[in-house]
């Protein structure tokens, strides 16, 4: 009994150091990425967020509405992950460094669910095993994209809704009872609407069973279908009452989806599969993004696409020759490319061609080999559960061998995370060969100059950037001459900040004539016309921009304004009033003609027109403006009344 009692106390101890471990290491590992802010694609789902910023009111529209909005863009259905922003802005309001810590703990929660899992599956072997795996998959530096990006919390949601509902699933398969499975099938569906990066578990759920347990091959296949099942109606039922996607891939995102010849998408495809396996043998150097052309279009005869097909046929060879036997790394090896696969741009052709976050779950298959091959070193059987201490220092030592430039390399990288212009300036030295990266690097180093230039901050170094923005969208072009949006935003940049009119005009055509089907480069067009003074060309490209777009009220409104400059009232007012008509909650038109008819010394009208306007939306400077008057009549209620609408207008902007 007494024996008993102290191996039971010696189990419980093992457990919890190894509890403890894990939880110090996580916060080791990425501790210092709370003191991040927003950064990558975090405006998709938190920051700036309409629907977010709700809090807990804003969850039903969640439910029913896509997972990114912006502009044009509309895409994606994951509901789990923006609701967990709602809940957390209902509570902390708009905090990034609040997130970022809730990031964290559900990284953590993940890895102890792991290694409850892998402990579980993995009873007849040494704990140690389990343990090493742990680590060396929670320290891959490859999972800092997933954990100190806010928006990919999606992965990590996703990924731990799939380990809860396989922990039910052991459940299910060692108790036989339903409701085992139904919670199995419950979690398995809130993976899905966390990221549909849950869609392999439908044949990981099957090889667990297999590998893992002795139930009979009918009921596998019975309970296969079953996730086949959820995964189709999960994926396809919201597409019912969910409004239109529309995400188009560009080229320079993916330009798979425009090539034609199948050796090339099969070379390509092959080439990524290497690059993954790279990755994650040496994660260096690690990017935000790459795309065209960081990541090339080849054929077969590359000498990268060769390795990759020998290499991916010898690891499936050697995973069935050993599926019988149910070796480890057969259940490492076909884990890991049922579970990369859906990002070898094979089946489906994802945005950036690559991406390190589609690396999480498929990293776990590579850790699992790792310390198999860490145990082989030594020559240590891992179904010896009484290995030695002196015996298991050995695999332990080599692990933390390896964990070591992982954390340094995890933990340095965290810091790379910390805003925009951090990662973009970081990264370039990678990536420079990326069309987007240039244009996103352009784009931040245009937001932080205008930020000097209005607060006079490192005024020295505008030259410097002025440069940079300048050469970073001319690599962009030199990468893909074809690319209309680089050339509209240098335009933009020579019209905007350097005031050298005549060069945005010629970079503004040459995007017109990359892509007519835009009014954005028309109306750049017109504005630059316009601060020359050619007002014919200037009206001419503003109503080409109408043509292509004539929804687009902001073009509208400045015809108008130039027509009431060159001194065509009526068409000024005429523009304003079709503008009234296709959007009738916009205060624009009445703040235009207002201005108008100020400049034509009534002020009576003016006024008019302006109270119009703050009926639709109160802007604060044009109530206490309207306030100001109002108290100079002598009117104190209308003075009073427009000065409340103002603190009102300013609460709420707040």
């Amino acid at each position: 009994m007494k024996k008993a009692k102290a191996k039971k106390h010696t189990k419980i101890s093992i457990n919890t150091i190894c509890i403890f471990t894990i939880i110090i290491f996580t916060f080791i590992l990425y501790g210092n990425t709370i003191y991040n802010n927003y950064s990558l694609d975090d405006h998709d789902v938190t920051f700036n967020n309409t629907v977010v910023s709700k809090g807990i009111k804003g969850i039903p529209e969640i439910f029913t509405s896509l997972y990114s909005i912006e502009e044009n863009l509309s895409y994606g259905y994951r509901p789990l992950v923006k609701t967990t922003f709602a809940i957390e802005h209902q509570f902390f309001g708009q905090n990034p460094h609040i997130s970022h810590l809730i990031n964290i703990l559900l990284y953590l929660l993940t890895i102890l669910l792991l290694f409850k899992i892998l402990s579980k599956l993995f009873n007849k072997h040494s704990k140690l095993f389990p343990l090493i795996i742990t680590l060396l998959f929670m320290a891959h530096p490859i999972h800092t994209e997933v954990v100190a990006s806010l928006k990919n919390r999606d992965e990590i949601l996703s990924f731990l809704n799939c380990l809860i509902a396989l922990h039910f699933l052991i459940k299910y398969i060692d108790f036989k009872k339903i409701k085992y499975l139904i919670l199995n099938l419950f979690f398995f569906l809130l993976a899905i609407f966390s990221k549909e990066t849950a869609l392999p578990f439908i044949f990981v759920f099957p090889l667990v069973i297999y590998f893992f347990s002795e139930t009979k091959t009918k009921k596998v296949i019975y309970l296969s279908l079953l996730f086949l099942t959820i995964g189709l109606l999960a994926t396809f039922l919201p597409k019912l009452y969910l409004p239109q996607a529309n995400r188009p891939i560009l080229f320079y995102e993916n330009p798979l989806l425009f090539e034609k010849n199948i050796w090339v998408n099969i070379g390509t495809a092959f080439y990524i599969l290497i690059f993954y396996v790279k990755l994650l043998i040496f994660p260096h150097p690690l990017v935000y993004y790459y795309g065209y052309n960081t990541i090339p279009l080849v054929n077969l005869a590359n000498i990268y696409v060769i390795i990759s097909i020998l290499f991916y046929l010898a690891i499936f060879v050697y995973s069935i020759i050993k599926i019988k036997e149910k070796h480890i790394l057969s259940f490492a090896i076909l884990y890991f490319l049922i579970t990369i696969v859906m990002y070898s741009n094979i089946i489906i052709k994802a945005p950036g061609i690559v991406g390190e976050r589609f690396l999480f779950a498929p990293s776990l298959g590579f850790a699992i080999v790792i310390a198999y091959f860490i145990f082989k070193l030594f020559n240590i059987n891992t179904e010896n559960k009484n290995i030695k201490i002196k015996t298991a220092l050995k695999p332990l030592l080599l692990t933390i061998i390896i964990l070591i430039p992982y954390t340094a390399k995890t933990f340095t990288r965290n810091k790379n995370w910390r805003t925009h212009l951090s990662l973009y300036s970081n990264d370039i030295k990678y990536n420079s060969n990326s069309v987007k990266a240039n244009l996103l690097y352009a784009s931040v180093l245009t937001h932080e100059l205008n930020i000097d230039n209005e607060y006079g901050i490192d005024i020295s170094k505008i030259p410097e950037k002025q440069k940079l923005i300048i050469n970073s969208y001319e690599k962009a072009l030199e990468l893909w001459p074809e690319n209309y949006e680089a050339e509209n935003n240098l335009g933009s940049f020579y019209s905007n900040n350097l005031k050298d009119y005549n060069s945005a005009i010629q970079h503004f055509k040459k995007a017109i004539e990359l892509n007519p089907d835009i009014d954005e480069p028309y109306f750049n067009l017109g504005y630059a016309y316009e601060n020359l003074n050619k007002y014919e060309k200037a009206i001419e490209a503003y109503k080409k921009a109408i043509k292509v777009n004539p929804e687009n009220i902001n073009v509208r409104s400045f015809l108008a304004n130039l027509y009431n400059k060159i001194g065509d009232f009526d068409n000024a007012v005429k523009i304003n009033t079709e503008i009234a008509k296709i959007d009738s909650t916009s205060d624009l038109p009445y703040i235009n003609i207002g201005n108008y008819y100020l400049l034509r010394k009534d002020t009576a009208t003016a006024i008019s027109y302006w109270e119009k306007a703050v009926e639709k939306i109160p802007q604060y400077n044009l109530c206490i403006n309207l306030s100001r008057h109002y108290r100079n009549l002598g009117n104190e209620k209308k003075a009073n009344y427009y000065y409340q609408k103002a603190i009102k207008s300013k609460i709420r902007k707040k």
